[in-house]
């Protein structure tokens, strides 16, 4: 909660009411509370604007044109801000259904400063007037030139992003990332709904029915002539194919899919990981039956054996004894005292090793630590998850049909209780209606059109009141 001076003014600009007031920012909404009067709540849905008119001033613009000036916040301002800019986008992705968790990243759209998130299926840019939500499956390329990324969007002017730093590149990479695994994901799906449709067909009908888009029936008849009616039979409710086929003789039909739910999965531990190479076993290379006890002394005895320094008058200090000249301990020999420090060398790394004269004195070797460690399956997209049945779908299937002037829209895979019939003019108009419906979450009463929708209800009536509709 911070304080700050405040002021209330009408949608003409005149001032309404100013004073003292708490500004928080908790639950999806704004809440002003002035230390004498009203508290006014604003939920993220209603703010249309956030802007700074004035250096250290903050002025929230509501729907309906009235703005609330905010000044004298302190280091506050800058929390204020990325709190105001992280609750509406939240709100905005979750207006639009944008589907998964957002990858956040801040920079500059059409000269403004921004806040773009990444989704699994769209990209959302979030700006002091609003958020546009631009699904991948109207994205053609992404490129990056001189610090700019470049979005090219079909039926609009590429969208350009900048004032991203040394995030130009990690951005370029996870918008072609996501454009690849949502192609992924759509070929998959078709796939299990249609094992038996050949390899080319499937890829051909992959590229055309991505995620949100309506593709014509006769389109995809024309790929295989049972596919309309195969993709009906297996993702349409037996309630709604009648309803279908009634459409189908009055309309322009096509069909389309849409993903609701985020299949990726995260990193989870599944099995242990042991490190196999041979454990320490030093001191332990001793023949069970030797006769030689371990360490040096053993080791010396084992030369003597094997034709060492005789024993004998002179055999320690004399001509080829084991102290004299040429012996072990001699000058030149294995542990002897030669020219400078490097005949120590061989004697001190065997005493490193633990060995030494008295086996009391050796250390004993330690043994290597426990490496084992749980290893981590990566984070991966479960594609089995893609279903347009069950009593809760994770992809939903819909209808478009046109015909001049006006656009129909059905949930084929749930029991939704509207058909929607919307009035459109143009030659675009099934294609217009379908990019609106997918900027608005599939929410079919958010979609704008040139009249007001008409809902027609699931019931006896239903024929006739369709019919009756698309004749006017």
């Amino acid at each position: 909660m911070s304080a700050a001076q405040y002021r209330i003014l009408s949608p003409a600009g005149t001032e309404r009411e100013a004073g003292q007031a708490d500004v928080e920012v908790a639950g999806g909404a704004l809440a002003l509370e002035p230390s004498a009067g009203s508290v006014l709540r604003v939920p993220f849905g209603q703010i249309s604007s956030v802007t700074e008119p004035e250096p250290f001033t903050v002025r929230i613009t509501l729907a309906d044109g009235t703005a609330v000036e905010l000044s004298r916040l302190g280091v506050m301002r800058t929390q204020l801000l990325a709190e105001l800019r992280d609750g509406r986008g939240d709100d905005a992705a979750s207006a639009a259904a944008a589907v998964g968790d957002a990858a956040v990243f801040s920079g500059l759209s059409g000269g403004q400063s921004a806040e773009i998130r990444v989704y699994d299926d769209a990209l959302l840019i979030m700006g002091p007037e609003g958020g546009e939500r631009i699904s991948f499956s109207f994205v053609g390329a992404v490129q990056a030139r001189d610090y700019v990324v470049t979005v090219e969007v079909a039926g609009r002017a590429p969208v350009s992003l900048s004032r991203l730093g040394h995030r130009t590149e990690e951005l370029t990479a996870l918008l072609t990332e996501r454009l690849r695994e949502a192609r992924v994901r759509t070929a998959a799906f078709l796939g299990s709904l249609l094992p038996g449709l050949d390899p080319m067909a499937l890829r051909e009908a992959a590229g055309l029915l991505r995620d949100g888009v309506a593709v014509a029936a006769r389109t995809l008849d024309g790929i295989h002539p049972d596919l309309t009616s195969a993709l009906v039979d297996i993702a349409a409710l037996p309630a709604r194919r009648d309803a279908l086929a009634d459409l189908a003789r009055r309309t322009e039909l096509a069909l389309g899919f849409k993903q609701l739910a985020s299949v990726r999965r995260p990193a989870v531990g599944v099995t242990p990981w042991q490190d196999h190479t041979a454990a320490p076993h030093i001191g332990e290379h001793d023949s069970p039956g030797g006769s030689f006890r371990p360490g040096l002394m053993g080791m010396m005895a084992a030369g003597v054996m094997a034709g060492g320094p005789p024993a004998g008058p002179g055999a320690l200090a004399g001509p080829g004894g084991w102290a004299g000249p040429g012996g072990w301990g001699g000058p030149g020999g294995l542990f002897g005292f030669g020219e400078g420090f490097g005949a120590y060398g061989d004697y001190w790394a065997f005493r490193a090793l633990g060995a030494g004269m008295n086996p009391r004195e050796q250390r004993p070797m330690a043994p290597r630590p426990d490496v084992t460690r749980g290893r981590l399956t990566p984070a991966r997209e479960d594609l089995s998850a893609l279903t347009a049945s069950g009593a809760d779908p994770t992809v939903l299937a819909f209808a478009l049909g046109s015909r001049p002037g006006r656009v129909v829209y059905e949930v084929l895979n749930r029991p939704e209780p509207m058909t929607f019939v919307y009035q459109v003019d143009g030659a675009g108009a099934l294609a217009a209606v379908n990019r609106a419906l997918d900027d608005a979450g599939f929410r079919a009463a958010a979609v704008p059109a040139e009249g007001p929708a008409s809902q027609v209800p699931h019931d006896a009536h239903w024929p006739a009141l369709i019919a009756e509709l698309l004749a006017g």
